[in-house]
């Protein structure tokens, strides 16, 4: 019934099979269902649903329900009790109800479809040709050295693809990171500047066909001021001060930078193996506050990023008059704040911020100061966790770090 949906959804968009499908279609079609339905699907999960991308569970209700809404229906139940008995042509008529002029559109959409269809196939690049088994490519990968900035190194065979295929390898989940490289070589290095947990991708002719992690770990905590391109890194004693840890407004003027103009953002990661610790089990806490609430930095924006194996959760924090602005991130999804009540996320900076994320029984619950703000289902399967890292708008500061799980610690900060 899933394929049916999808089926109904292509013959709408009028763009032709999802298999051949652009990133920037499925980008085009997220914010077309956004508009319709006030709800968001995100690339990752549309591409799922479309088979371009690796399951991680069965798509959810609320996923099935919103893509159901797109079509018209009132969710998936109604769908599927709609079209239980009827066929895809009747499914699109009775629920759309179009006019004689859509009729004719659709007509004519099949119709030149056809006609490009014939025309492809006496064209040398016939679609068909470019549909690849994965396990005729390979794909690997190894960092030089430690820390950051690190090199990472690919191996890979792409030989079986066309000679005027499009072989790229991309960094991590941002498609803007991509390389071009050549199918008849086999090594390629690319550098990271910023430590974390990444899915590199092989990519050919806008198809991932093969995915490799790369880990890049921190030696304790690192702390750097982030920019477009490299970075500036701090030294320890920049970032250790009176048993805190902290960047403040001292270092960043040090380096020319004045966050009430500009827009500065100062960052401490700590990326390392944590053991058998899950996203479906285990408490994070930190105490923390933003140090700086001047100029252009005056919503004193603040977000804290529980890295695991292929995604995180992100945390926001900001001056109570900002909350609007800010974004919830977890599993694949997006809480806006212009459209959801994100207000407990709003604090005073003015004292230190407790902040407490425990997950068990496959629910997530957010404390900000002892108060849950917010809950959310846990998806399987459990995901390692890779890291943490904590993001100020200006400067900020951090009292304490811990991780536990079945209420034993598995990482307490010291410093």
């Amino acid at each position: 019934m899933k394929d049916h949906l999808v089926a109904l959804i292509e013959t709408k968009l009028g763009w032709g099979n999802g298999s051949t499908w652009s990133n920037k279609d499925f980008e085009e079609l997220s914010e077309r269902i956004f508009k319709s339905t006030n709800k968001r699907l995100s690339v990752t999960t549309l591409k799922r649903i479309w088979g371009r991308a690796e399951w991680v569970a069965n798509p959810s209700a609320a996923t099935l329900d919103i893509l159901s809404e797109f079509m018209g229906f009132e969710d998936w139940r109604e769908f599927v009790r709609v079209n239980k008995d009827e066929s895809l042509a009747q499914g699109v008529l009775e629920r759309q109800k179009p006019s004689k002029i859509w009729i004719l559109v659709l007509v004519l959409v099949l119709v030149g479809s056809f006609f490009g269809f014939l025309w492809n196939r006496n064209a040398n690049n016939d679609k068909e040709d470019t549909v690849y088994n994965a396990e005729n490519f390979s794909f690997k990968s190894r960092t030089i050295s430690e820390g950051i900035p690190n090199s990472v190194v690919f191996e890979y065979n792409a030989s079986a693809a066309k000679e005027d295929a499009k072989i790229e390898i991309q960094q991590d989940w941002d498609r803007n990171k991509r390389m071009r490289i050549n199918k008849n070589d086999s090594v390629a290095t690319s550098i990271y500047y910023h430590p974390g947990f990444f899915k590199s991708k092989l990519v050919v002719d806008d198809t991932i066909l093969r995915e490799n992690d790369v880990f890049i770990t921190t030696d304790d905590w690192l702390g750097l001021i982030e920019r477009d391109s490299v970075p500036i890194y701090l030294g320890k004693d920049e970032i250790y001060v009176d048993s805190l840890m902290s960047i403040g407004n001292d270092i960043v003027t040090v380096y020319d930078l004045d966050a009430r103009t500009s827009n500065v953002v100062v960052s401490l990661y700590q990326v390392r193996d944590f053991g058998a610790l899950y996203t479906n089990a285990f408490e994070m806490s930190t105490t923390l506050k933003n140090d700086f609430d001047e100029g252009i930095s005056a919503c004193q924006n603040t977000v804290v990023f529980i890295l695991y194996d292929g995604g995180a959760i992100g945390i926001p924090l900001a001056k109570k008059g900002c909350v609007s602005e800010l974004t919830l991130m977890a599993f694949d999804n997006y809480v806006d704040g212009k459209k959801n009540d994100l207000s407990g996320f709003g604090v005073d900076f003015n004292n230190y911020v407790n902040m407490k994320c425990v997950s068990k029984n496959q629910k997530l619950e957010i404390l900000i100061n002892n108060k849950s703000v917010y809950q959310m289902n846990v998806p399987e399967p459990a995901k390692k966790i890779k890291g943490i890292s904590i993001h100020f708008e200006g400067a900020g500061s951090v009292k304490d770090v811990a991780f536990k799980k079945d209420m034993e610690i598995v990482y307490k900060s010291d410093f």
